[in-house]
């Protein structure tokens, strides 16, 4: 088998990676142009070059095509904001940088969110499995992945409790935000995002926040 020198990636694996980004490319041009709800499997089959079976064997529907690619912004997003996190002195200023960056992209893309945490919430993407390998849990997102990562320095230094488990710390925390996010595109006037954002983080951390570290 032929194998790609540097990543150690198949060429039949590489090919697919290919057309999966490709049909993403495609499908955001047609969502752009002619908007979401205009926009159909069988336009992006035909705009892509695929045949629509091949197009469904990647993605069911395309709700699912719009959550690759968000998915992929905040893969790229997290990697960039990793470093600087490190540089803030707790876990609340952690917290607080990582959703403003991730809510910065949404403030801009309303409607996309929408799309996507509809999507999400009717699949099993925020159905958790006990038996999943964290590991793996954790590198699949990208503000979820740096949710964790803060989650457990927390732990580590002493600052959050460590008696219950990160994983169900940082499934509290995405659970959360992604309500208020919900709430707020329901009718974006009605509260401001950002604070509430910051109100849910004080009231995560006066939860979770080691007995010698609570505010007497």
């Amino acid at each position: 088998m032929e194998i790609d020198s540097i990543s150690g990636e198949g060429r039949m694996e590489r090919k697919k990676r290919e057309l999966r980004q490709k049909i993403i490319n495609v499908a955001m041009k047609l969502f752009e142009q002619q908007g979401f709800s205009n926009t159909t499997m069988e336009q992006i089959a035909e705009e892509a070059d695929v045949a629509r079976k091949t197009l469904y064997n990647y993605f069911p529907v395309k709700e699912a095509i719009a959550n690759e690619y968000v998915r992929g912004i905040s893969t790229q997003m997290a990697e960039e904001a990793l470093a600087k996190l490190q540089k803030l002195p707790d876990t609340r200023s952690r917290l607080l940088k990582a959703l403003n960056n991730a809510y910065g992209w949404v403030e801009l893309n309303p409607e996309l969110t929408g799309i996507v945490l509809a999507y999400r919430f009717k699949t099993s993407y925020y159905s958790y499995d006990k038996n999943q390998d964290s590991k793996n849990e954790f590198q699949e997102r990208g503000t979820y992945r740096i949710i964790a990562e803060i989650i457990r320095q927390g732990q580590q230094s002493g600052e959050i409790r460590s008696d219950v488990h990160f994983k169900w710390l940082v499934r509290y925390v995405d659970l959360l935000r992604g309500t208020i996010v919900w709430e707020w595109l329901q009718d974006t006037s009605s509260f401001e995002l950002r604070e509430e954002i910051s109100r849910m983080v004080d009231i995560v951390l006066d939860g979770i926040r080691s007995d010698d570290k609570r505010s007497k």
